[in-house]
């Protein structure tokens, strides 16, 4: 007999599978055509139709469903491990550097985090043998992406005028 303190609304199947992941996808999709004018400005209920398809379309595929279900956790823990660092800068009167490398590297460490989790969320993780030859080449493609993305962001920008 299942005992009523274990079972409650969040642990019914329709609700964790179908209801809960529908409305993450439709809210997440709405948000993103509204901020970003898509579809054009003042278009709100075509909006919603369309996230509404994406969602419906996201739910009808198990699998897909099952890989964010397992991914969402760990990706809420990275966000309220940024919000608590954060949080510890703020009380500690540190203001966060307003610079463009700032965001980048911030930006890059979240991609790689979130890489991470979805590799291990989708199993890829599982498939890979981790070799000392495939950390070696995993090293050299960091290290040279590094260095290529430190060109870059280091490189003197030309005028508008000028052509080469």
């Amino acid at each position: 007999m299942v005992d009523a303190a274990q079972y409650s609304v969040f642990t019914n199947p329709f609700v964790l599978y179908i209801v809960m992941p529908f409305l993450l996808v439709f809210v997440l999709i709405f948000s993103v055509l509204e901020k970003s004018s898509i579809l054009g400005d003042g278009k709100r209920p075509a909006n919603a139709i369309v996230a509404a398809v994406i969602a419906f379309i996201f739910v009808g595929v198990p699998s897909i469903v099952g890989i964010a279900i397992k991914m969402i956790p760990w990706v809420s823990l990275i966000l309220v491990t940024i919000l608590c660092a954060l949080m510890v800068f703020g009380f500690m009167g540190m203001e966060i550097p307003k610079g463009k490398g700032f965001k980048i590297t911030f930006g890059i460490l979240f991609g790689l985090a979130l890489l991470a989790v979805v590799l291990w969320a989708t199993g890829v993780f599982g498939l890979v043998h981790f070799t000392s030859t495939l950390i070696q080449y995993i090293v050299l493609i960091i290290v040279f992406g590094g260095a290529l993305a430190l060109i870059v962001a280091t490189s003197p920008t030309k005028p508008n005028g000028s052509s080469s």
